[in-house]
């Protein structure tokens, strides 16, 4: 799996994937580990990079958490203090791609993947980043983010987003530098439950 840049915007995916997998009931999760491929943390600021509080500051860090999903379905995200950042028009510093981000081999084959996300700086609807995940059978599948459809700045935390599939998951109203702040939740069907997700 990796984590692309496309056009503009910077994107701050923050800490886990839930994974639904075939013929587990809902309230089963797997979740993606991104501490091997991290490079921020949710107690310092990601564009500084000082360690200062942020509203991000504010996820339940060290645990693990309903959010909100589409169709008023919760979604379990497991917290942890490290999360991933990339390059930006305004956040020059950031690598352009992450790739190389291991599901668990245990559970390949999925119904879905959440992703907990945001960006900043958007360039509103026009494409922002990718989310790219590879098979065991060299095939790929590509989910594009796009500033206002499925993906936003992470301090419009009141805006409507015109995908289905994506709802804001956590918002706070409080902490630098907006104010408020929030994460999007956005569900993303796997095109094939015979295909296995590469470990």
């Amino acid at each position: 799996m990796s984590v692309r840049l496309y056009v503009l915007a910077f994107l701050i995916t923050t800490i886990s994937f839930a994974l639904v997998p075939t013929g587990l009931t809902a309230e089963e999760w797997v979740f993606v580990d991104l501490k091997p491929k991290a490079n921020s943390r949710l107690d310092q600021q990601w564009w500084t990079g000082e360690k200062a509080a942020s509203t991000l500051s504010f996820l339940p860090i060290g645990k693990t958490e309903d959010f909100a999903g589409p169709n008023d379905k919760k979604v379990k995200f497991k917290i942890e203090k490290e999360c991933v950042v990339v390059f930006g028009t305004n956040a020059a510093k950031w690598p352009k791609k992450i790739a190389g981000i291991k599901t668990d081999p245990k559970v390949q084959k999925v119904s879905f993947v959440y992703f907990l996300h945001a960006s900043g700086w958007e360039d509103n609807a026009a494409p922002s980043y990718k989310f790219i995940m590879h098979y065991d059978d060299n095939s790929k599948a590509e989910l594009e983010m796009q500033s206002g459809i499925n993906s936003d700045d992470w301090c419009h935390d009141d805006s409507k987003l015109q995908d289905k599939n994506s709802v804001w998951g956590w918002i706070k109203k409080a902490g630098a530098p907006c104010g408020h702040a929030g994460l999007i939740t956005t569900k993303w069907k796997t095109p094939s439950l015979t295909k296995v997700l590469f470990p």
